[in-house]
Parts: structure tokens; sequence; C-alpha cells
């Protein structure tokens, strides 16, 4: 059975993209499930806000990206974009099994061709090279259904996962907030596809039953339990 990795990103932090070029190597040679979550990291900032630090994107995102190797233009233009639009265009990509295509369309329009991806006539375009229709596209992106849908998503995060911050990799008990390198995934994904071909250990004398002394059956403990959002 193949190994679930699950990835929080946001459309404007270079480090997803950085932490998605690995994902993608480091699946090569695993059979793992990956599910990526959006996560809008600045839900209440303005819609245009400065330019990216200069002095961050040359002392940290260029090296991390050089050393893993992965391409960056160069930070986008300013002023810096808004993804919640976006994001919630991810929605409705989900729903048409694009999110995959659709993501790889608006990371390179953002960070290779620095277009303005919080510009609906943009994001309508992108959304068409993913093999989306355009119009039910623009429709949805402008709804108050699929921005519900993103709303909800991006508050459990916050609440049940515990995200604060992009990108953020978990492969069962295993979790890195930040960028991981393909070693640290090939390892959490070996040790994850080995935890579940071990057959579950029961101490001596130990009777088994599912349910707890009160009759009621136990629930996972925190942080264990499924969640709906799919990539």
């Amino acid at each position: 059975m193949a190994v679930a990795m699950d990835v929080w990103f946001d459309y404007i932090c270079p480090y997803s993209v950085i932490t998605r070029h690995v994902v993608a190597e480091v699946l090569a040679g695993h059979e793992a499930v990956v599910t990526y979550h959006p996560f809008e990291v600045n839900p209440d900032c303005v819609e245009e806000a400065g330019e990216y630090p200069r002095g961050v994107w040359e002392a940290s995102v260029r090296p991390l990206a050089r050393e893993r190797g992965v391409r960056l233009s160069g930070p986008p233009g300013a002023p810096l974009r808004r993804a919640r639009l976006a994001l919630v265009g991810y929605q409705y990509a989900l729903d048409e099994g694009a999110g995959g295509t659709y993501s790889d369309e608006v990371f390179r329009a953002y960070f290779d061709q620095w277009q303005d991806i919080s510009d609906p006539v943009v994001l309508t375009r992108l959304a068409a090279r993913a093999g989306l229709d355009a119009q039910a596209y623009r429709a949805a992106i402008m709804s108050p259904q699929y921005l519900l849908r993103h709303r909800r998503a991006d508050a459990a995060a916050r609440t049940e996962q515990g995200i604060t911050m992009v990108p953020v990799v978990r492969i069962g008990s295993w979790r890195l907030d930040g960028v991981p390198t393909r070693e640290q995934l090939a390892e959490a994904l070996d040790r994850a596809a080995a935890d579940e071909q071990a057959p579950p250990s029961t101490p001596a004398g130990t009777q088994v039953s599912p349910l707890a002394a009160d009759g009621r059956v136990p629930r996972p403990a925190s942080g264990e339990e499924t969640f709906p959002s799919a990539a």
C-alpha cells in the first residue's frame, strides 16, 4: 500500500516551490500518494504589499534553491500579490481533477514570469492552460461557494493540524515545518512503509479489544486523525 504524504503550501511562497520540486524527485523512487493542502499564510494582509525582501531572497531563497537543485528566475515583481483568489481557484481545480497541473501553472506564472496571480483575467488564462474550462473557472473563483471552501480548509489547517507556516510536510508520525532534503523525505517514506508492513505488536497476556474500558470506541490521538482536503 502506498504511503501517504501531506504537504501544505502557498502560491506566493518560494520555499513551497522548492519543496514541490524536491517531493517530485523523491517520488520517482518511492510509492506514495501526495496530498497538497493550500494554506494562506497571511489571510488578513492588504491586496498589494511592497516588494519581496531582496536580502532574504539573495541570502536564503536563492542559496537554498541552488542547493536543492531548483532553478528560480528571481524574486517576483513589485508589488507583491495576494494569493487568495488563486487558492480559491485551486479548490475548483481539485473538483476537476487538475489540482497538480493548475498549481504548476500558477507557480510558474508567479515565480518565472512575474505575472499578477491576484488578477482574475490572468488566473483564468492559467486555468485554461491547465485544461480547465475558462468560463466555469471564472465563475467558480467569483462564487461564495469556493471562497467558503477555501476559508474552511484554511481554518482547519490552523486549528486541527496546527499549521502556522509553509511549507509543512507530514509522512506518518514524521513532520517537518520547512523545506526538506531528499534524504529526509526518502528516509521518512521508507520508515512509514516499514511501519505499515510490520504486524502490530501485542504484549504477552494482553487481550486485544476495539473498545475502551467504558465501552466506547477510542478516538485516535490528537494529530493522527485523517482530514478531507486533498490535491
